[in-house]
């Protein structure tokens, strides 16, 4: 509502009329339609909105999740659900994509009229009352519509490249979840290398004391050294103080975990159920599959798309532009009175801007550029990050059998030199850096075998084939993969075959497995043969 004030000229009533004050309809209609705007504008559903980019996230069917780990084990599966449901950051790229949607429905209003009641008073000195100093209003009440007839092509570029932003923004979205989905893999497996560290340096300690109290005895009983004692003893003490690193870094992880997840982990019992297949699609078919999966080669090349609808929107702006007004009057007091409409039909024409428009097509190539450029980045990152996650699984795999081996080996050398000590023909130190030794390679495998299933699970990342929310089935029992160091059977060696084993990504079971690794249980691993026995 504008209200002008004027004075107008002697002469004015001549043309103006009776004046007449606002009748009280005009302005209870006016205040009515305020409030309807302000109560349309207060009555956003924030559920639907959210839920807008929790259908992206969690998919059609997300499965269902209990928050309570107390009585039962917690799997990866549904790790990865609660950092699914409970992460900000998947939140706030969330809102990012409701935005883009707004735009996208912002761009589309261009092309429908808009229509508004702007009524507006005239304050005047009436002309015949001068000598008293009378004042009035004059009062019109119009409807205007006004519509856009042409914009130079610049509302349909701009509504397609809201409809690119629309999908980079939900490729973006998608693609961050899958980053944090390996992100809380790579803390979960994490915590479990250290348990089994706590594990295996829990077992080693044992043995250790029973070897310096060995020493201890036989030095009182005259047949070993001071030496051998003090040599015992300091090898105890170094694995005691691995242990608390060990237990440290639990504490630490599973701290992380909760963090990232937002749930009490402190005391869950971890659960390892990911079976890593033994064949590999061929490398060219794993980059294949990366540069049409993944979700950021996917962004960048929205990107480029609703880069060149910027371009197109630029160019349109050296065409002229058409727009047209309606007014319809529902009280008119200015002449001619009788009129209970006009319209307006405005053209514009860009004749010199002071080469704004030439900056602003320069600007959009600009940025095109960079798209292009942007998105030719991206699928080389993705080719290095299949190369480099593919080796570095058929490295892990090679590792863990010669780990194995390593530990074998590294058993047997030490039950040899406990006898060639008893025999007299080894030293104590022999024997300790024999067990040394095998907690060494005990403490690799162990980490490595948990290495092993988060590259397998990074080299699903770098592909895209990492496992949506709907595709996760959170179990309560574990399954058949064990979680107990295994040395005796080698695994076998990954070969490229030509049939893909990886797409889809199926790896997670639901049959019961052996009992699951918890925090501070009983040694899994035999004790090593002490001396004196």
């Amino acid at each position: 509502m504008c209200v002008l004030f004027t004075k107008p000229p002697m002469m004015t009533q001549r043309f103006f009329g009776p004046v007449h004050r606002v009748p009280a309809w005009c302005a209870v209609f006016s205040a009515l339609f305020v409030i309807v705007l302000l109560a349309a504008g207060c009555a956003v559903d924030q559920r639907k909105e959210v839920s807008q980019y929790r259908q992206v996230l969690d998919g059609k069917n997300p499965p269902a999740l209990d928050d309570s780990f107390d009585d039962r084990p917690l799997s990866l599966e549904e790790t990865l659900l609660l950092a699914n449901r409970r992460n900000e950051q998947l939140s706030i790229s969330g809102e990012n994509y409701v935005q883009s949607l707004i735009a996208r429905q912002r761009a589309y209003a261009a092309f429908l009229p808009t229509i508004s009641l702007a009524p507006y008073l005239t304050y005047s000195e009436h002309p015949l009352s001068v000598t008293n100093g009378t004042k009035d209003l004059v009062t019109n009440v119009p409807v205007q519509a006004n519509g856009n007839l042409f914009n130079g092509f610049r509302d349909i570029a701009t509504l397609e490249g809201s409809g690119y932003t629309v999908e980079q923004r939900k490729a973006q979205l998608l693609d961050l979840q899958a980053t944090i989905f390996l992100e809380v893999a790579q803390t979960y497996y994490q915590v479990l290398s250290s348990e089994r560290s706590v594990l295996v340096l829990t077992n080693s300690v044992a043995v250790q004391d029973a070897t310096v109290a060995d020493e201890v005895a036989r030095e009182r009983a005259g047949v070993a050294r001071p030496l051998d004692v003090a040599q015992s003893e300091a090898q105890a003490a170094s694995s005691r103080a691995e242990l608390i690193s060990a237990q440290q870094d639990v504490t630490n992880g599973r701290t992380m975990l909760a963090f990232l997840i937002d749930a009490k982990v402190d005391k869950a019992v971890l659960v390892d159920r990911l079976d890593v297949p033994t064949q590999l699609m061929p490398i060219d078919s794993a980059l294949a599959t990366a540069r049409n999966t993944r979700q950021d080669v996917i962004a960048a090349r929205q990107g480029v798309e609703a880069a060149r609808q910027t371009v197109t929107s630029a160019l349109g702006e050296y065409y002229p532009t058409v727009s047209a007004q309606l007014d319809y009057y529902m009280q008119k007091q200015t002449p001619p009175t009788a009129s209970l409409w006009d319209g307006l039909l405005n053209i514009y024409l860009p004749i010199f801007d002071s080469g704004n428009i030439y900056a602003d097509v320069r600007l959009a190539w600009s940025q095109l550029r960079v798209a292009r450029l942007n998105e030719l980045m991206t699928v080389r990152q993705a080719d290095e990050a299949v190369h480099t996650a593919y080796d570095t699984l058929q490295d892990s795999r090679r590792r863990i059998v010669e780990l194995m081996t390593e530990v074998s080996a590294s058993r047997d050398a030490l039950v040899q030199a406990q006898q060639s000590y008893f025999a007299g023909l080894a030293t104590n130190l022999d024997v300790l850096t024999a067990q040394n030794s095998l907690l060494t390679s005990q403490l690799a495998l162990a980490a490595e075998q948990f290495n092993f299933k988060y590259y397998y699970l990074e080299l699903l990342r770098s592909m895209g084939l990492l496992l949506r929310p709907e595709e996760l089935i959170p179990a309560t029992m574990p399954t058949t993969e064990s979680t107990s160091i295994d040395v005796t059977t080698p695994a076998p060696m990954i070969e490229s075959t030509t049939q893909p084993a990886i797409a889809p990504f199926v790896p997670f079971e639901t049959q019961p497995t052996t009992e699951p690794i918890a925090p501070q249980t009983m040694p899994t691993t035999e004790p090593t043969t002490m001396p004196g026995q």
